[in-house]
């Protein structure tokens, strides 16, 4: 779940890494929240993928933006046990992504490459990298549980290159393209009004109240991308609806 806190944002505009932005955003202590389904956010990302330039990683058909749409699919079933939890409860706190534990995220990043596996070798390889790439973090308490998955998933990349026409090297611009998307829609679902840089491709991004500006501009034209959210709590107030379809312009 990504976490959007209703809260005015902290007057400080120093630029950071887009990373960073999110990470403040999703341990801000609000009362209350937009929450943001991990599949939503991915379908954000595809779309994102979709229109992006070609020379930035190479051409994005329509079977490599709809395997980053399904990219967090595997979250599903701990978004709906959450969403429930939250709706029985008005006073529990929603969960950020950044929350779960070792078990959770494994066990969620495996479910979303078999799933974008079933769909596509290619888009199997890509998610499988990607969250091979996330697994290389400095947390020496859980380095078997991360070296495990990442033997496993060398595995499987493996035999998933057989499987598509791609070389390798283009797989791995792919792979670069999801991860750009991936972190651009979580700082979008964020509600994040920081300013902040992205590292590949080097991009940086301005935000005044509802305007975005991307510079250089990775997209081949401007158009309104969109996710939808749900309010924790609920209001008792019947004309405030419990979920909203956020509308971006970049």
């Amino acid at each position: 779940m990504i976490l959007f806190p209703i809260a005015d944002e902290l007057a400080d505009k120093t630029s950071v890494s887009a990373w960073q932005a999110v990470q403040e955003r999703q341990q801000l202590n609000t009362p209350s929240h937009w929450v943001i389904t991990q599949p939503s956010h991915a379908a954000l990302a595809g779309d994102l993928a979709a229109a992006l330039r070609e020379e930035l990683f190479g051409p994005i058909d329509t079977t490599i933006s709809r395997s980053i749409a399904l990219h967090d699919s595997g979250w599903s079933m701990d978004d709906a046990e959450q969403i429930q939890r939250l709706r029985s409860d008005a006073k529990a706190k929603p969960c950020s992504f950044l929350d779960a534990s070792p078990r959770q995220f494994l066990r969620a990043w495996t479910a979303s490459i078999e799933t974008v596996e079933k769909f596509a070798p290619a888009g199997g390889y890509m998610v499988s990298r990607h969250f091979e790439r996330l697994s290389n973090r400095n947390d020496e308490k859980h380095q078997p549980e991360l070296e495990g998955f990442r033997s496993r998933e060398k595995q499987r990349q493996h035999r998933l290159r057989g499987g598509t026409k791609l070389e390798e090297g283009a797989l791995e611009r792919l792979v670069d393209a999801l991860q750009f998307c991936d972190l651009l829609s979580l700082y979008l679902c964020s509600g994040s009004a920081r300013p902040v840089k992205f590292s590949n491709p080097d991009v940086t991004l301005t935000r005044s109240g509802g305007e975005y500006k991307l510079e250089p501009f990775p997209f081949r034209e401007h158009r309104q991308f969109s996710f939808s959210a749900l309010r924790h709590p609920g209001s008792n107030n019947k004309k405030e609806k419990s979920g909203a379809t956020f509308h971006i312009n970049l």
